[in-house]
Protein backbone atom coordinates (compact mmCIF):
# COMPACT_ATOMS: atom_id res chain seq x y z
CA UNK A 1 0.00 0.00 0.00
CA UNK A 2 1.91 3.07 -1.05
CA UNK A 3 1.92 6.04 1.72
CA UNK A 4 -0.64 8.20 -0.11
CA UNK A 5 -3.03 6.12 -0.84
CA UNK A 6 -5.39 8.91 0.11
CA UNK A 7 -4.22 9.28 3.68
CA UNK A 8 -5.78 5.71 4.78
CA UNK A 9 -3.11 3.98 5.73
CA UNK A 10 -1.61 6.90 8.27
CA UNK A 11 -5.24 6.96 9.28
CA UNK A 12 -5.10 3.19 9.98
CA UNK A 13 -1.46 3.60 11.60
CA UNK A 14 -2.44 6.04 13.77
CA UNK A 15 -5.05 4.32 14.85
CA UNK A 16 -3.26 1.21 15.44
CA UNK A 17 -0.45 3.04 17.26
CA UNK A 18 -2.75 5.02 19.78
CA UNK A 19 -4.08 1.31 20.45
CA UNK A 20 -0.81 -0.20 21.39
CA UNK A 21 0.10 2.12 23.55
CA UNK A 22 -3.29 1.69 25.99
CA UNK A 23 -3.46 -1.95 25.43
CA UNK A 24 0.03 -2.17 26.36
CA UNK A 25 -0.43 0.63 29.00
CA UNK A 26 -1.96 -1.94 31.72
CA UNK A 27 0.50 -4.67 31.83
CA UNK A 28 2.81 -1.77 32.56
CA UNK A 29 1.31 -0.21 35.32
CA UNK A 30 2.61 -3.14 38.40
CA UNK A 31 5.94 -2.19 36.95
CA UNK A 32 6.13 1.62 37.37
CA UNK A 33 4.71 1.06 40.50
CA UNK A 34 6.97 -0.88 42.11
CA UNK A 35 9.88 0.76 40.02
CA UNK A 36 8.92 4.35 41.38
CA UNK A 37 7.92 3.39 45.03
CA UNK A 38 4.04 4.15 44.48
CA UNK A 39 1.49 3.87 46.86
CA UNK A 40 -2.37 3.28 45.88
CA UNK A 41 -3.36 6.27 46.33
CA UNK A 42 -0.17 7.81 44.51
CA UNK A 43 -0.60 5.65 41.70
CA UNK A 44 -4.54 6.64 41.22
CA UNK A 45 -3.50 10.38 41.71
CA UNK A 46 -1.20 9.97 38.89
CA UNK A 47 -3.64 8.32 36.95
CA UNK A 48 -6.23 10.48 36.99
CA UNK A 49 -3.42 12.99 35.17
CA UNK A 50 -4.63 11.46 31.91
CA UNK A 51 -8.28 12.71 32.17
CA UNK A 52 -7.20 15.69 33.29
CA UNK A 53 -5.30 16.12 30.49
CA UNK A 54 -7.54 14.89 27.78
CA UNK A 55 -10.85 17.40 28.10
CA UNK A 56 -9.06 20.34 27.40
CA UNK A 57 -7.01 19.27 24.74
CA UNK A 58 -9.78 17.58 23.16
CA UNK A 59 -11.75 21.30 22.91
CA UNK A 60 -8.76 22.71 21.49
CA UNK A 61 -7.52 20.51 19.35
CA UNK A 62 -11.13 20.69 17.61
CA UNK A 63 -10.14 24.71 17.36
CA UNK A 64 -6.59 23.44 15.50
CA UNK A 65 -8.01 21.22 13.20
CA UNK A 66 -10.16 24.16 11.74
CA UNK A 67 -6.89 25.90 11.32
CA UNK A 68 -4.14 23.68 10.94
CA UNK A 69 -6.48 20.65 8.49
CA UNK A 70 -4.69 18.15 7.46
CA UNK A 71 -1.66 18.83 9.61
CA UNK A 72 -3.49 18.34 12.80
CA UNK A 73 -3.40 14.87 12.76
CA UNK A 74 0.35 14.09 12.25
CA UNK A 75 1.38 16.93 14.55
CA UNK A 76 -0.34 15.53 17.79
CA UNK A 77 0.38 12.14 17.14
CA UNK A 78 4.20 13.08 17.08
CA UNK A 79 3.60 14.82 20.24
CA UNK A 80 1.97 12.06 21.66
CA UNK A 81 4.88 9.95 20.48
CA UNK A 82 7.24 12.33 22.50
CA UNK A 83 5.22 11.98 25.83
CA UNK A 84 5.05 8.18 25.46
CA UNK A 85 8.50 8.02 25.94
CA UNK A 86 8.84 10.65 28.78
CA UNK A 87 6.82 8.50 30.64
CA UNK A 88 9.43 5.35 30.51
CA UNK A 89 11.97 8.33 31.22
CA UNK A 90 10.64 9.53 34.30
CA UNK A 91 12.71 9.15 37.65
CA UNK A 92 10.17 9.63 40.18
CA UNK A 93 6.44 10.37 40.94
CA UNK A 94 5.99 14.05 39.94
CA UNK A 95 7.93 13.63 36.57
CA UNK A 96 5.84 10.18 36.12
CA UNK A 97 2.85 12.59 36.65
CA UNK A 98 3.30 15.24 34.55
CA UNK A 99 4.22 12.61 32.10
CA UNK A 100 0.61 11.33 31.78
CA UNK A 101 -0.76 14.70 32.06
CA UNK A 102 0.80 15.21 28.49
CA UNK A 103 0.14 11.39 27.52
CA UNK A 104 -3.75 12.57 28.55
CA UNK A 105 -3.76 15.95 26.32
CA UNK A 106 -2.02 14.40 23.53
CA UNK A 107 -3.95 11.12 23.14
CA UNK A 108 -7.13 13.11 23.40
CA UNK A 109 -5.62 15.73 20.88
CA UNK A 110 -5.43 12.18 18.76
CA UNK A 111 -9.08 11.02 19.14
CA UNK A 112 -10.05 14.46 18.40
CA UNK A 113 -7.95 14.75 14.92
CA UNK A 114 -8.34 11.38 14.15
CA UNK A 115 -12.03 11.48 13.85
CA UNK A 116 -12.09 15.03 12.45
CA UNK A 117 -9.39 13.91 9.58
CA UNK A 118 -11.36 10.39 9.03
CA UNK A 119 -14.20 12.79 8.41
CA UNK A 120 -12.36 15.17 6.06
CA UNK A 121 -11.83 11.99 4.24
CA UNK A 122 -14.69 10.88 3.80
CA UNK A 123 -16.10 14.31 2.19
CA UNK A 124 -12.77 14.29 0.10
CA UNK A 125 -13.08 10.55 -1.12
CA UNK A 126 -16.65 10.13 -1.16
CA UNK A 127 -16.31 6.99 1.01
CA UNK A 128 -17.02 5.53 4.18
CA UNK A 129 -14.06 4.65 6.59
CA UNK A 130 -15.20 5.39 10.26
CA UNK A 131 -15.70 1.90 10.57
CA UNK A 132 -12.57 0.92 9.31
CA UNK A 133 -10.59 3.06 10.78
CA UNK A 134 -12.12 2.49 14.69
CA UNK A 135 -11.84 -1.41 13.88
CA UNK A 136 -8.26 -0.80 14.46
CA UNK A 137 -7.73 0.30 17.98
CA UNK A 138 -9.25 -2.44 19.97
CA UNK A 139 -8.03 -5.03 17.53
CA UNK A 140 -4.51 -3.97 17.99
CA UNK A 141 -5.17 -3.28 21.92
CA UNK A 142 -6.17 -7.47 22.19
CA UNK A 143 -2.68 -8.44 20.83
CA UNK A 144 -0.96 -5.94 22.34
CA UNK A 145 -1.33 -6.75 25.81
CA UNK A 146 -0.43 -10.51 25.73
CA UNK A 147 2.50 -9.14 24.03
CA UNK A 148 3.93 -6.34 26.15
CA UNK A 149 3.04 -9.28 29.40
CA UNK A 150 5.39 -11.51 27.53
CA UNK A 151 8.18 -8.84 27.07
CA UNK A 152 8.10 -8.22 30.53
CA UNK A 153 8.47 -11.90 30.99
CA UNK A 154 11.66 -12.04 29.20
CA UNK A 155 12.70 -9.30 31.15
CA UNK A 156 12.22 -6.05 28.97
CA UNK A 157 12.30 -2.78 30.85
CA UNK A 158 9.31 -0.25 30.80
CA UNK A 159 11.81 2.13 29.47
CA UNK A 160 12.61 -0.41 26.69
CA UNK A 161 8.85 -1.47 25.69
CA UNK A 162 7.62 2.37 25.71
CA UNK A 163 10.66 3.04 23.32
CA UNK A 164 9.60 0.66 21.09
CA UNK A 165 6.49 2.15 21.16
CA UNK A 166 7.41 5.58 21.12
CA UNK A 167 9.36 4.62 17.66
CA UNK A 168 5.93 2.39 16.28
CA UNK A 169 4.13 6.05 17.28
CA UNK A 170 6.71 8.10 15.57
CA UNK A 171 6.43 6.15 12.25
CA UNK A 172 2.67 6.16 12.45
CA UNK A 173 2.96 10.10 12.35
CA UNK A 174 4.78 10.10 9.13
CA UNK A 175 2.53 8.05 7.46
CA UNK A 176 -0.57 10.56 8.62
CA UNK A 177 1.02 13.06 6.15
CA UNK A 178 -1.37 13.52 3.65
CA UNK A 179 -0.17 15.96 0.56
CA UNK A 180 -3.32 15.80 -0.67
CA UNK A 181 -4.69 17.64 2.53
CA UNK A 182 -8.49 17.82 3.05
CA UNK A 183 -9.91 19.79 0.30
CA UNK A 184 -12.52 18.27 -1.47
CA UNK A 185 -14.59 18.79 -4.69
CA UNK A 186 -17.24 21.57 -3.35
CA UNK A 187 -14.18 23.78 -1.86
CA UNK A 188 -12.24 23.38 -4.86
CA UNK A 189 -15.16 24.79 -7.13
CA UNK A 190 -16.62 27.59 -4.91
CA UNK A 191 -19.45 28.23 -7.13
CA UNK A 192 -20.80 24.84 -6.53
CA UNK A 193 -20.32 24.99 -2.74
CA UNK A 194 -24.01 24.96 -1.49
CA UNK A 195 -25.05 28.71 0.23
CA UNK A 196 -25.32 26.77 3.66
CA UNK A 197 -21.87 25.66 4.02
CA UNK A 198 -20.34 29.28 2.75
CA UNK A 199 -20.33 30.53 6.50
CA UNK A 200 -19.90 29.59 10.17
CA UNK A 201 -22.85 27.97 11.28
CA UNK A 202 -24.20 27.04 14.45
CA UNK A 203 -24.49 22.91 15.08
CA UNK A 204 -26.68 22.30 17.45
CA UNK A 205 -29.47 20.08 18.21
CA UNK A 206 -29.08 16.92 16.21
CA UNK A 207 -25.59 17.38 17.18
CA UNK A 208 -26.20 17.47 20.98
CA UNK A 209 -28.50 14.42 20.62
CA UNK A 210 -25.35 12.85 18.90
CA UNK A 211 -23.13 13.29 21.35
CA UNK A 212 -25.93 12.09 24.11
CA UNK A 213 -26.01 9.01 22.43
CA UNK A 214 -22.15 8.62 21.95
CA UNK A 215 -22.24 9.21 25.23
CA UNK A 216 -24.60 6.72 26.34
CA UNK A 217 -22.44 3.87 24.07
CA UNK A 218 -18.96 4.79 25.56
CA UNK A 219 -20.57 4.64 28.96
CA UNK A 220 -21.56 1.10 28.62
CA UNK A 221 -18.29 0.33 26.78
CA UNK A 222 -15.91 1.46 29.90
CA UNK A 223 -17.91 0.18 32.23
CA UNK A 224 -17.29 -3.59 30.48
CA UNK A 225 -13.17 -2.69 30.32
CA UNK A 226 -12.93 -1.57 33.84
CA UNK A 227 -15.58 -4.08 35.42
CA UNK A 228 -15.59 -6.81 33.19
CA UNK A 229 -12.71 -8.69 34.93
CA UNK A 230 -14.13 -8.53 37.97
CA UNK A 231 -17.76 -10.05 37.77
CA UNK A 232 -16.00 -12.97 36.59
CA UNK A 233 -13.22 -13.12 39.18
CA UNK A 234 -14.84 -11.51 42.33
CA UNK A 235 -18.59 -13.15 41.01
CA UNK A 236 -18.22 -16.37 39.15
CA UNK A 237 -14.97 -17.11 40.91
CA UNK A 238 -12.47 -17.64 37.76
CA UNK A 239 -8.67 -17.18 37.85
CA UNK A 240 -7.18 -14.18 36.71
CA UNK A 241 -6.37 -15.43 33.32
CA UNK A 242 -10.44 -16.38 32.33
CA UNK A 243 -11.25 -13.41 34.05
CA UNK A 244 -8.84 -11.01 32.00
CA UNK A 245 -10.46 -12.38 28.79
CA UNK A 246 -13.64 -10.36 29.82
CA UNK A 247 -12.39 -6.88 28.06
CA UNK A 248 -11.01 -8.77 25.69
CA UNK A 249 -13.96 -11.00 24.81
CA UNK A 250 -15.56 -7.27 24.43
CA UNK A 251 -12.76 -6.01 22.67
CA UNK A 252 -12.26 -8.68 20.11
CA UNK A 253 -16.26 -8.69 19.16
CA UNK A 254 -15.75 -4.54 19.01
CA UNK A 255 -13.37 -5.16 16.41
CA UNK A 256 -15.00 -7.68 14.60
CA UNK A 257 -18.20 -5.76 14.55
CA UNK A 258 -17.00 -2.87 12.92
CA UNK A 259 -15.16 -4.62 10.28
CA UNK A 260 -18.66 -6.38 9.15
CA UNK A 261 -20.32 -2.63 9.31
CA UNK A 262 -17.49 -1.61 7.16
CA UNK A 263 -17.92 -4.50 4.67
CA UNK A 264 -22.17 -4.79 4.87
CA UNK A 265 -23.11 -1.68 7.29
CA UNK A 266 -24.33 0.53 4.03
CA UNK A 267 -27.06 -1.70 2.91
CA UNK A 268 -28.24 -1.50 6.54
CA UNK A 269 -28.42 2.48 7.04
CA UNK A 270 -26.86 4.67 9.47
CA UNK A 271 -30.37 4.27 11.69
CA UNK A 272 -30.55 0.84 11.48
CA UNK A 273 -27.25 0.00 12.55
CA UNK A 274 -27.28 2.11 15.49
CA UNK A 275 -30.69 0.66 16.60
CA UNK A 276 -29.35 -2.63 16.08
CA UNK A 277 -26.29 -2.03 17.67
CA UNK A 278 -28.17 -0.60 20.77
CA UNK A 279 -30.32 -3.55 20.98
CA UNK A 280 -27.71 -5.79 20.87
CA UNK A 281 -25.25 -3.90 23.54
CA UNK A 282 -27.68 -3.75 25.98
CA UNK A 283 -28.65 -7.60 25.73
CA UNK A 284 -25.44 -8.62 25.54
CA UNK A 285 -24.51 -6.73 28.97
CA UNK A 286 -27.62 -8.12 30.58
CA UNK A 287 -26.66 -11.61 30.00
CA UNK A 288 -23.23 -10.93 31.37
CA UNK A 289 -24.37 -9.39 34.25
CA UNK A 290 -27.19 -12.44 34.83
CA UNK A 291 -24.93 -14.86 33.49
CA UNK A 292 -24.36 -18.07 36.30
CA UNK A 293 -21.03 -19.70 33.87
CA UNK A 294 -17.76 -17.52 33.21
CA UNK A 295 -18.51 -18.90 29.39
CA UNK A 296 -21.83 -17.41 29.07
CA UNK A 297 -20.79 -13.89 30.65
CA UNK A 298 -17.78 -13.69 28.04
CA UNK A 299 -20.41 -14.62 24.99
CA UNK A 300 -22.36 -11.67 26.56
CA UNK A 301 -19.24 -9.26 26.24
CA UNK A 302 -18.58 -10.30 22.82
CA UNK A 303 -22.63 -9.90 21.60
CA UNK A 304 -21.86 -6.44 23.04
CA UNK A 305 -18.95 -5.81 21.79
CA UNK A 306 -20.16 -6.71 18.37
CA UNK A 307 -23.49 -4.67 18.77
CA UNK A 308 -21.72 -1.66 19.97
CA UNK A 309 -18.85 -1.48 17.69
CA UNK A 310 -20.98 0.55 14.61
CA UNK A 311 -22.49 2.81 16.37
CA UNK A 312 -20.04 5.38 17.54
CA UNK A 313 -18.31 5.58 14.15
CA UNK A 314 -21.94 5.95 12.58
CA UNK A 315 -22.68 8.34 14.59
CA UNK A 316 -19.46 10.38 14.10
CA UNK A 317 -19.57 9.88 9.93
CA UNK A 318 -22.82 11.57 10.29
CA UNK A 319 -21.94 14.48 12.16
CA UNK A 320 -19.53 14.89 9.77
CA UNK A 321 -21.87 14.31 6.47
CA UNK A 322 -24.07 17.11 7.99
CA UNK A 323 -21.50 19.67 8.84
CA UNK A 324 -19.82 22.03 6.04
CA UNK A 325 -16.41 21.98 5.04
CA UNK A 326 -15.77 25.31 7.05
CA UNK A 327 -18.00 23.12 10.37
CA UNK A 328 -16.87 19.83 9.92
CA UNK A 329 -14.10 19.78 12.41
CA UNK A 330 -15.79 21.69 14.87
CA UNK A 331 -18.53 19.40 14.79
CA UNK A 332 -16.88 16.12 14.96
CA UNK A 333 -14.86 17.63 17.93
CA UNK A 334 -17.92 18.54 19.80
CA UNK A 335 -19.26 14.74 18.88
CA UNK A 336 -15.95 13.35 20.44
CA UNK A 337 -15.81 15.51 23.36
CA UNK A 338 -19.54 15.16 24.29
CA UNK A 339 -18.77 11.23 23.91
CA UNK A 340 -15.98 10.97 26.01
CA UNK A 341 -18.38 12.06 29.20
CA UNK A 342 -19.81 9.01 29.33
CA UNK A 343 -16.51 7.23 28.99
CA UNK A 344 -14.80 9.39 32.23
CA UNK A 345 -18.37 9.06 34.35
CA UNK A 346 -18.47 5.13 34.27
CA UNK A 347 -16.03 3.87 36.58
CA UNK A 348 -17.44 6.10 39.58
CA UNK A 349 -20.64 5.83 38.65
CA UNK A 350 -20.84 1.94 38.14
CA UNK A 351 -18.70 1.32 41.16
CA UNK A 352 -21.06 3.92 43.29
CA UNK A 353 -23.58 1.35 42.03
CA UNK A 354 -21.75 -1.82 42.88
CA UNK A 355 -21.58 -0.45 45.93
CA UNK A 356 -24.65 0.09 46.96
CA UNK A 357 -26.22 -2.96 45.19
CA UNK A 358 -24.05 -5.85 43.57
CA UNK A 359 -21.95 -5.54 40.80
CA UNK A 360 -24.26 -7.35 38.98
CA UNK A 361 -26.77 -5.24 39.52
CA UNK A 362 -24.69 -2.42 38.19
CA UNK A 363 -24.33 -3.87 35.47
CA UNK A 364 -27.96 -4.66 34.74
CA UNK A 365 -28.60 -1.14 35.20
CA UNK A 366 -25.57 -0.22 32.60
CA UNK A 367 -27.30 -2.25 30.05
CA UNK A 368 -30.33 -0.31 30.41
CA UNK A 369 -28.00 2.15 28.00
CA UNK A 370 -28.99 -0.01 25.19
CA UNK A 371 -32.55 1.73 25.07
CA UNK A 372 -31.23 5.27 25.30
CA UNK A 373 -29.20 4.29 22.35
CA UNK A 374 -32.01 2.77 20.64
CA UNK A 375 -34.03 6.00 21.39
CA UNK A 376 -31.11 8.67 20.30
CA UNK A 377 -30.83 6.58 17.20
CA UNK A 378 -34.32 7.13 16.40
CA UNK A 379 -35.24 10.46 17.12
CA UNK A 380 -32.20 11.71 15.22
CA UNK A 381 -32.47 12.94 11.66
CA UNK A 382 -29.00 13.12 11.13
CA UNK A 383 -29.17 9.24 10.82
CA UNK A 384 -32.52 9.43 9.09
CA UNK A 385 -31.41 7.61 5.64
CA UNK A 386 -33.73 9.38 3.21
CA UNK A 387 -32.09 12.33 4.22
CA UNK A 388 -28.24 11.48 3.99
CA UNK A 389 -28.49 11.95 0.16
CA UNK A 390 -29.75 15.11 0.46
CA UNK A 391 -27.83 17.44 3.26
CA UNK A 392 -25.70 19.49 1.44
CA UNK A 393 -24.90 21.67 4.46
CA UNK A 394 -24.43 23.09 7.59
CA UNK A 395 -26.99 22.37 10.75
CA UNK A 396 -28.63 24.91 12.35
Amino acid sequence: MRLGNGGVLGLLAVAGSWGLFWGGWAPLIPQIKSDLDLSDQQLGLALFAVPVGAVPAMLLTGRLARRLGHRVLPAVTALFAGSVLVVGLAPDRWTFTAALLLVGATSGGIEVALNATTAAHEARDGSRLFNKVHAVTPLVMVLAAPAVGLGRELGASKLTVLTLIALLVAASAALAIDPRGWQEPAEQHPARRPAQARGPRLLTGPLLLVGIVGAAVLFMENAVEQWGAILLEEELGTGPLLASLGPAAYMAGLSGGRMLAQWRGARLGDRSLATLGGTLGGLGIAVAALADTAWLALAGFAVAGIGLAPVLPTLLGAAGRAAGPGQRATAVSAVTTASYAGFLSSPPLVGTLAGWLSLPTALGLVALGGLLVIAGSRANRLLDPRASESRTGALV
